[in-house]
């Protein structure tokens, strides 16, 4: 290192590809001799990796600048991330803000900042071998997108959908199952699009396969999959193969035909539907869990009490709601027909509450039931209880003593409320 400076601290926001990506800073970090901290407060370097897929998520990446800022006036501030992508000169007038990184070159900011030469691999190459602070370890297979979504700016700040080499995909995964992982979760920004951009073309069912030899006791557990990539032959192998996880969770987004196509979602309603249908048909137990986007502009009150209906029908274990955000470059910012604040804000709650109620019925179904649950590494913060999820994506909260953290468990339901499931160790 050609500085003093050798303490860091990440900060990382948004989804679990930023989060595996921040994993992948962190130990380039640590190989170039800087030293992570575990407080915030006694840091010399850091870096906030950013998220800019609503509104709020870019308000929060200049308020984090800002708390570092006011909380270390001397310390260097390296802000990389989606945000960066689009709005590098607003953030460029930010107290504190030393380097700009784009997420291309993330993985070089350790040399950035004067460690190691920097690499000649590139990210897709490198590999990680921890995931800090989680049982369950992510595993990025590709990056980009190109489905241009109306209400989305993803496409515009991660560009074209680019594949990881099943190589280093494979060889990862055996490294983090060889360190103790147990469950190991695909991630990518559209993850059914691997595989497309390769030559010969491959799909994601290679991974899985290639993922089933691998040694040891461990699960494997889907990220967000677009309904397009939801084929028969992927259901049929999910439900021969008892290492992945019977979860899947398949965006949503709206249950009314006309806001589906404003939004440049290529199904409509009764094929979402039925592919729900398909699914659950093979793979009876299975959780569905999905996205959801109120106030679209132009939605009407007819539009959502659609929306609402499929819900219903589809009956979700979990449902991410979130109210539109206006995002610049998108084809939705040239919309006019936009939905009132409280309307959205309204619209919000009623899906909330429909999720809480779908998600009750889903799990009485497995009451008296057992199901593996690997258990967290820290305790739910109202009961006090440990807490993990089941194979079917369940947080299950249980008793027992700190040694089960990061292992898993057969676990019997004894019973739930609206919010929560309750499970005991089964002997």
């Amino acid at each position: 290192m050609t500085t003093g400076i050798n303490k860091f601290y990440i900060k990382t926001l948004g989804c679990k590809v930023n989060q595996y990506e921040s994993q992948l800073i962190r130990e380039n970090m640590l190989k170039s001799g800087f030293l992570e901290c575990g407080s915030m407060g006694l840091a010399d370097t850091y870096i906030v990796n950013t998220c800019t897929v609503t509104h709020k998520a870019d308000s929060e990446s200049r308020h984090i600048v800002g708390l570092i800022r006011r909380a270390n006036p001397s310390a260097r501030i390296v802000v990389t991330g989606c945000y960066v992508e689009k709005n590098a000169r607003d953030i460029s007038f930010l107290p504190g803000v030393e380097h700009i990184v784009r997420n291309e070159e993330k993985h070089n900011i350790a040399s950035i900042l004067g460690g190691s030469p920097r690499s000649r691999l590139s990210s897709a190459c490198q590999q990680i071998s921890d995931f800090k602070d989680h049982v369950k370890a992510f595993v990025k297979v590709q990056d980009g997108c190109d489905n241009y979504c109306a209400y989305c700016k993803v496409p515009l700040v991660r560009g074209q959908p680019k594949s990881r080499p099943i190589k280093y995909i494979i060889e990862e995964a055996q490294s983090l199952v060889e360190g103790g992982f147990k469950e190991i979760v695909l991630t990518g920004i559209c993850l059914g699009a691997w595989g497309e951009d390769l030559s010969p073309n491959a799909g994601l069912l290679d991974i899985l396969k290639a993922l089933e030899g691998l040694d040891g006791i461990f699960r494997i557990r889907l990220s967000s999959i677009e309904p397009k990539y939801v084929t028969d032959e992927l259901i049929n192998y999910i439900a021969s193969n008892r290492r992945i996880c019977r979860h899947l969770h398949i965006p949503l987004q709206s249950g009314d035909d006309d806001v589906l196509k404003r939004m440049n979602r290529p199904y409509a309603r009764d094929e979402y539907k039925g592919l729900i249908e398909r699914i659950r048909t093979v793979i009876p137990d299975i959780a569905i869990t999905t996205d959801v986007l109120v106030g679209f502009p132009g939605e009407t009150e007819e539009n959502f009490r659609n929306t609402l209906n499929l819900v219903r029908d589809i009956l979700p274990m979990r449902i991410h709601v979130f109210g539109y955000s206006r995002r610049e470059g998108t084809k939705a910012a040239r919309y006019k027909d936009v939905v009132k604040h409280e309307n959205i804000r309204r619209r919000r709650t009623a899906m909330w509450a429909l999720a809480l109620e779908t998600s009750y019925l889903y799990r009485m179904g497995f009451v008296s039931r057992e199901l593996d649950v690997l258990v967290e590494t820290k305790r739910d913060y109202s009961t006090g209880m440990l807490e993990g999820y089941s194979n079917n994506y369940i947080k299950v909260l249980l008793n027992g003593h700190d040694n089960l953290m990061g292992e898993m468990v057969p676990v019997k339901i004894d019973f739930m409320t609206l919010t929560t499931t309750i499970g005991k160790l089964e002997s």
